[in-house]
């Protein structure tokens, strides 16, 4: 009887923690602005925050509140609102750093190119925020 009921909440507890693995939010989120004297670089993937500030690397595990936080702020960009604010006669005479800025949540994928020097407002937020997190 005890082995029954020991079988019982292993199945149990198995079956609840695929269910909560289901309802989990897949989310990435890559910058990178690069020139040839100059890397800046943040990788989010699952829980792992890394930004690469001329190879100063800094990594941090995020909580689940940090997480929930910056999807808030990815969510809340409105990427057709936010334009490409890069010149290409700027780009060749290196007076502006092109930072490609990219976010994965639930299989929709977010891509913009944008001037590292002149950040759009909420992207700038964003990224000191995630600065906060690895301090």
């Amino acid at each position: 009887m005890k082995s029954l009921l020991h079988i019982m909440l292993v199945f149990i507890t198995i079956s609840s923690s695929c269910q909560n693995q289901e309802t989990i939010k897949q989310f990435s989120l890559s910058y990178k602005a690069q020139t040839r004297g100059f890397l800046y670089k943040i990788n989010i993937h699952k829980d792992t925050l890394e930004i690469n500030n001329n190879g100063i690397i800094k990594n941090s595990v995020l909580n689940n509140q940090q997480l929930s936080e910056i999807e808030k702020l990815v969510s809340n960009l409105n990427f057709d609102e936010i334009k490409s604010n890069i010149s290409i006669a700027d780009l060749a005479v290196d007076k502006a750093i092109e930072g490609v800025f990219t976010t994965y949540i639930n299989d929709k994928e977010q891509l913009i190119k944008i001037d590292h020097n002149n950040l759009p407002i909420p992207i700038r937020e964003l990224f000191n925020k995630l600065e906060e997190f690895v301090e």
